[in-house]
């Protein structure tokens, strides 16, 4: 059984807990050895072996005596270096001073709940600075790599999370996910990430970055596996995934003309023929929602807010161009923040309109495959685009309205991941979930 330990997802290690084919102990002693074998992606901020080895040897106690078992129990998962972890300092991939942010809580309260269900918090990984980025470079704790290709970006900010179930590092991780940064890096690492609804996973305990758009979420190998760790996450009951019928899905084309690579545009239209074949009934929407980019630019006075202190008594503790982004929240008046927090309304009525007669909306999750590191341009189908402003026009939207969106891996282009973005109506969790889990049946079918 020891040799099949990596093939195994959070679920299926689960059930073998359970059966008593596997222990605690062995899982964890496999993702210690994943996490020297893959020391090079650098996707660990903090880890100590004997803790975990602790943690997993009272699971294993705890489960001989009879005592109650959680959904995760024994199940080795990493925490994103933005959240506090009881015994570790967060550290938020800066050499800034951090802001007061625990709420009075030792540990933040999404870690709590992974712990109370049993799991084994193996790891802090590692992030773009302060959570501001979507390549998953950061100057003070080094790039990120991607596990397909050390030469190429992770994907911002939960770089080290996405990298780490990638390789298997742990058999889930909690990131967070304020314009993308989820679902980023989970389309460049080819694993699967889910943002909330905003609000519906418990973010105390984090050091924020722009707390109107904040959110906690899961990353794992399967939809399954992200459906039972935001279950514990949201505390609630399990999610029923079964659909009781074919999902009417909406596509807004018009919205992504000119937006994606060609390479994604073929494979995303191959993939929504792929679903009609299977029975789904897609069709064309009008996506009627501001410019994502223009409505976010304002909020980022909520980060100026929140590193005031250090920006004024330690600028040169930020890197340049994360002090850049911080300063600039500064630049805006009163009346921009109140008219961008207005269109955020709007940003959600229009993707509820889009969404009126389906149950979820697709478009990709990025508009090309994982670039090489340190690349601030790429080709679009309507010619060269800013990087970052490229990636935004897609993943901002849901972050914005606060939907629930999920990244789901669908296909390669020569060797590298690309993932399909499943957004649902604000509070319709369930539903992303088990449109994505339709979806990924027929990939696997």
């Amino acid at each position: 059984m020891r040799g099949e330990l990596p093939q195994l997802t959070l679920t299926q290690a689960a059930a073998a807990l359970q059966r008593g084919e596997t222990t605690a102990t062995a899982l964890v002693e496999e993702a210690l050895q994943r996490a020297e074998a893959h020391q090079a992606l650098n996707a660990i901020a903090w880890l100590d072996p004997s803790d975990a080895l602790e943690q997993a040897a009272a699971r294993d106690r705890a489960r001989q005596t009879g005592q109650p078992a959680g959904l995760l129990h024994g199940i080795p998962l990493t925490v994103k270096d933005l959240f506090n972890v009881r015994g570790t300092k967060t550290q938020a991939g800066s050499r800034a001073p951090l802001p007061p942010f625990d709420d009075g809580l030792p540990e933040a309260l999404a870690v709590t709940r992974l712990r109370e269900a049993g799991a084994v918090i193996l790891a802090k990984t590692n992030l773009q600075e302060l959570a501001l980025g979507l390549t998953g470079e950061n100057p003070w704790t080094g790039d990120v790599k991607n596990p397909r290709d050390p030469a190429r970006q992770s994907g911002g900010s939960s770089s080290g999370a996405a990298v780490a179930v990638a390789v298997r590092i742990g058999l889930g991780a909690l990131g967070s996910d304020t314009a993308g940064s989820i679902r980023l890096p989970a389309s460049f690492c080819g694993v699967v990430g889910f943002k909330p609804s905003y609000g519906r996973v418990p973010t105390a305990g984090s050091l924020p970055l722009v707390p109107s758009c904040d959110h906690a979420g899961p990353l794992a190998q399967t939809v399954e596996d992200v459906a039972v760790l935001f279950s514990v996450l949201a505390g609630i009951p399990p999610v029923p995934l079964a659909l009781e019928r074919s999902p009417r899905l909406a596509v807004p084309r018009a919205y992504l003309e000119g937006r994606l690579t060609r390479p994604v545009r073929i494979a995303f239209e191959a993939l929504l023929e792929r679903l009609a074949s299977a029975g789904a009934h897609v069709c064309e929407v009008a996506l009627d929602i501001p410019d994502p980019t223009v409505v976010f630019a304002p909020l980022r006075a909520e980060s100026a807010l929140i590193h005031r202190e250090a920006l004024e008594a330690c600028p040169e503790r930020f890197s340049e161009p994360v002090r850049t982004a911080l300063l600039r929240g500064f630049e805006f008046r009163a009346v921009d923040y109140l008219a961008a927090r207005k269109q955020q309304l709007h940003m959600r009525e229009g993707l509820h309109q889009a969404m009126a007669h389906a149950e979820a909306l697709l478009l990709p999750a990025a508009p090309c495959v994982a670039p090489p590191r340190g690349t601030t341009c790429i080709e679009l189908e309507s010619g060269q685009a800013d990087l970052r402003q490229a990636i935004l026009w897609l993943t901002l939207p849901a972050a914005l309205g606060g939907l629930p969106a999920l990244a789901l891996p669908f296909d390669q282009v020569e060797g590298l991941p690309i993932a399909v973005q499943v957004i649902a109506p604000f509070g319709e969790d369930a539903r992303a979930l088990q449109v994505s889990y339709w979806i990924e049946r027929i990939l696997r079918s």
